[in-house]
C-alpha cells in the first residue's frame, strides 16, 4: 500500500520479532525522532536483540506491540529473570499518551516485610524471612477492617504491581501465592490514545508520523507530501500540507 517514499521517510524496523513502527522508533535512528515517532516512545535494541522500552525509573521488556489493537505489552526487565520476583513495579506514565487496558489488566497489591499483622491470611513463602513476611492480593480484596487497612505500621513497603487478567485463573488469596510469580513475569498491558486519527490516515493510504517541530501529527501520502494533522485522501479543508522532503 505504501510507496517507496513512505517506506523511506518513515522505515518499519524489527527487534528480536518485535516489529517497531509509528509512533514508536529506535533510539539509533536519528531521523525517526524528527519525523516517525512520538516522543517518549523510543526504543532500544539490545545487543541480544531484546526490545526494550524505558519508564522513567524502570525498564521493560517489549514482549508484543498490536498495532491492530494499539496495545503494548512489557514486562519488567528486573523480575523477569527472577524465581520469585519482588516486583517494585508502581509504573510512572508521567505525561505519556499511554493507558492500562481495564479490559485485560489487574491490579495486584503486595504488602512487604510485615511484622506484627496478626493476621490469618497466608503470607508468601519465598518473599518472607527472618520474621518478616509478605502477602498478595487483588487490590481492593484485602481483609475488611484489617491491620491492612494500617499496612504503613507494620509493613515496609506497599506496591501495586499490574498484571495481566488472563494469567489469574483463580482470584483467591492462597492461589494468588502459587500464581503471581508467572503472572508479574508474563507483563500487562498499556493502551496509546490517539488510534483513531493513525487508523484514518493509513487508511487514506497515508503512513502515519510526528513532528518535532509542529509538534503535531503527521500523515506521509503517496505524493511524498506530509499533511499535518490531516490524512491524505479527503483532507479537511482547515488542514496544512507541509513541503515535500527530499
Amino acid at each position: 500500500m505504501h510507496g517507496n517514499s513512505l517506506t523511506s521517510n518513515c522505515p518499519s524496523n524489527e527487534c528480536g520479532g518485535v516489529k517497531i513502527d509509528y509512533p514508536f522508533w529506535l533510539s539509533s535512528d536519528a531521523t525517526a525522532y524528527q519525523y516517525c515517532g512520538y516522543p517518549g516512545f523510543n526504543l532500544t535494541c539490545s545487543d541480544d536483540r531484546n526490545t526494550i522500552f524505558n519508564l522513567p525509573g524502570e525498564s521493560f521488556y517489549v514482549k508484543n506491540i498490536s498495532y491492530s489493537n494499539y496495545t503494548l505489552t512489557i514486562v519488567d526487565v528486573e523480575v523477569s529473570s527472577q524465581t520469585c520476583p519482588q516486583a517494585r513495579q508502581n509504573v510512572t506514565i508521567q505525561t505519556l499518551p499511554l493507558s492500562y487496558d481495564s479490559t485485560l489488566d489487574l491490579n495486584l497489591s503486595f504488602y512487604y516485610n510485615c511484622s506484627g499483622l496478626g493476621t490469618g491470611v497466608l503470607p508468601i513463602p519465598c518473599l518472607s524471612s527472618g520474621g518478616n513476611e509478605s502477602y498478595v492480593f487483588v487490590v481492593g480484596t484485602e481483609p475488611v477492617g484489617s491491620d491492612f487497612d494500617n499496612w504503613y505500621n507494620f509493613c515496609e513497603e506497599k506496591v501495586v504491581v499490574t498484571v495481566m487478567e488472563s494469567e489469574i485463573n483463580d482470584q483467591s488469596t492462597n492461589n494468588l501465592i502459587l500464581g503471581f510469580e508467572e503472572a508479574v513475569k508474563d507483563g500487562f498491558v498499556l493502551h496509546w490514545r490517539w488510534a483513531a486519527w493513525c487508523g484514518a490516515c493509513e487508511a487514506s493510504e497515508g503512513r502515519c508520523g510526528y513532528s518535532i517541530v509542529d509538534e503535531d501529527y503527521l500523515c506521509f501520502c503517496s505524493d511524498e507530501s506530509a499533511r499535518i494533522n490531516a490524512i491524505c485522501k479527503g483532507m479537511p479543508i482547515n488542514s496544512t500540507p507541509v513541503e515535500k522532503r527530499s
